[in-house]
C-alpha cells in the first residue's frame, strides 16, 4: 500500500493541499494574532499525534536493517519512544513536523524515481528543501516559533512565505495531475 502509485499520487495532491492551507495561513497572519500560532511549536497533543505516525512509520522502514531476532522489539521500542519524547522533549509539535517532513523528502524522492514522475529534477530540488527545513525543524525547533513571529511582523516576510506556499501548492499539483496522466 504505502509503495503503491495511488499512495503516491495521495502524498502528491495532499502536500499540493497542505501547500494551499499554507498560502492563506501566512497571509492572515498578522502582528495583531501571533501569540495564538507561536504556542503551535511545544503543543503537546498535536506534537504526540505527528510523532506517534512518525514513529509508526519508521517501524517498517526499519525492518530491512535490524537483526531477524530484534524485529519483534521494534513495537514495543517505538512505544518507550514515544514515552520518552512526551516526558522528556520540548517543542514536541515542531520536532515532530520536521520529523514529518524528513520522512515526507524520502517518500517523495523514492517514489518519485521508482514511478519514472514527470519533473523528476524539480520535485527533487522541492524535496531537498522540504528535507533540509525538517532537519531544521528537528535540530532547531525554535526557528519554528520565530519563524511564525517573522510572517506576523513583517510584509516581506509573509510576501515570501505565500510566494514559497504557491510555488509548492502548483508545482505538486501539476506533477500529480501529470502522474495520473501517465499511469492512465
Amino acid at each position: 500500500m504505502i509503495n503503491s502509485p495511488t499512495f503516491f499520487l495521495c502524498v502528491l495532491f495532499g502536500v499540493s493541499l497542505f501547500s494551499f492551507f499554507l498560502i492563506f495561513w501566512s497571509g492572515k497572519l498578522v502582528p495583531s494574532n501571533p501569540e495564538k500560532w507561536e504556542a503551535l511549536p511545544r503543543n503537546i497533543f498535536i506534537g504526540m499525534v505527528i510523532a506517534i505516525i512518525d514513529l509508526a512509520i519508521c517501524v517498517p522502514q526499519s525492518e530491512p536493517i535490524v537483526p531477524t531476532g530484534m524485529i519483534s522489539w521494534l513495537v514495543p521500542i517505538a512505544c518507550v519512544s514515544a514515552w520518552i519524547i512526551y516526558q522528556f522533549l520540548d517543542y514536541i509539535f515542531a520536532r515532530a513536523f520536521g520529523g514529518m517532513l524528513i520522512l515526507l523528502a524520502h517518500f517523495l524522492l523514492f517514489a518519485s524515481f521508482s514511478l519514472q514522475t514527470p519533473g523528476k529534477p524539480l520535485l527533487s530540488l522541492l524535496c531537498f528543501a522540504i528535507g533540509t527545513l525538517g532537519i531544521f525543524f528537528c535540530g532547531k525547533p525554535y526557528l519554528m516559533r520565530d519563524y511564525i513571529r517573522k510572517i506576523a511582523s513583517s510584509k516581506k516576510w509573509r510576501s515570501a512565505a505565500v510566494s514559497i506556499s504557491a510555488i509548492y501548492a502548483i508545482t505538486f499539483l501539476i506533477i500529480g495531475i501529470l502522474q495520473y496522466l501517465q499511469m492512465r
